[in-house]
């Protein structure tokens, strides 16, 4: 897949990531109407299970990956469309299978509004790239699964968040747009809260 030109997006969430619930990977009732974990087999599958916190069903969400070659190089973009979420329940997008390999990039969800199916959220799976303690934008975020953007925000009161760690950054779609395929250059998230690995089967989610 080709690679896109670096952009510098800062964006000031010093106000938005104040509460400590906020960076719970379950944290509930969720910013963007629902929970997203990942779940990696040992032999490269990779699957993200999103679940509606929402009280709408979602008609669908689009779950957008990268499939990734033997030396982790983005090789093909592939999308995955889960139809029919009640709330309160998950469905999952398998991105790879045995013996392949891909990483998350975005998510996009829909609901019925007056009868039209209609973009609501856009989330976008990115890194932490590095962390500066002290200073006023204390992390610079990068895409998960493909570059071309940097995201730099953080304050005293941003959750803690450790290099490499993954997270995913929230926005509503704005009415009469489509879906962005990169975070909007001065644009605050509505969340970031960390990517984390699906609980157990059996545990309390």
């Amino acid at each position: 897949m080709p690679t896109r030109s670096a952009s510098a997006l800062t964006l000031s969430l010093a106000a938005l990531l104040s509460a400590g619930a906020t960076a719970l990977a379950h944290a509930s009732p969720s910013p963007s109407g629902v929970e997203v974990c990942t779940v990696t087999g040992t032999s490269g599958q990779y699957s993200v299970r999103v679940r509606n916190t929402g009280t709408a069903p979602l008609t669908r969400v689009d779950v957008t990956g990268v499939r990734l070659d033997g030396g982790g190089q983005a090789k093909e973009a592939l999308t995955v469309s889960l139809a029919d979420i009640p709330p309160g329940k998950y469905k999952t997008a398998i991105l790879a299978r045995h013996e392949e390999s891909a990483a998350l990039d975005s998510i996009v969800t829909y609901s019925a509004v007056d009868g039209t199916e209609t973009p609501q959220q856009e989330l976008f799976a990115g890194k932490v790239a590095h962390v500066s303690p002290g200073s006023a934008l204390q992390y610079t975020l990068a895409p998960l699964a493909v570059r071309g953007w940097t995201v730099a925000y953080g304050s005293a009161t941003s959750p803690r968040l450790e290099a490499g760690s993954a997270v995913l950054l929230s926005y509503p779609v704005r009415s009469g747009k489509k879906p962005a395929t990169r975070p909007e250059a001065g644009r605050t998230p509505s969340a970031v809260v960390p990517l984390t690995p699906c609980r157990e089967p059996g545990k309390k989610s």
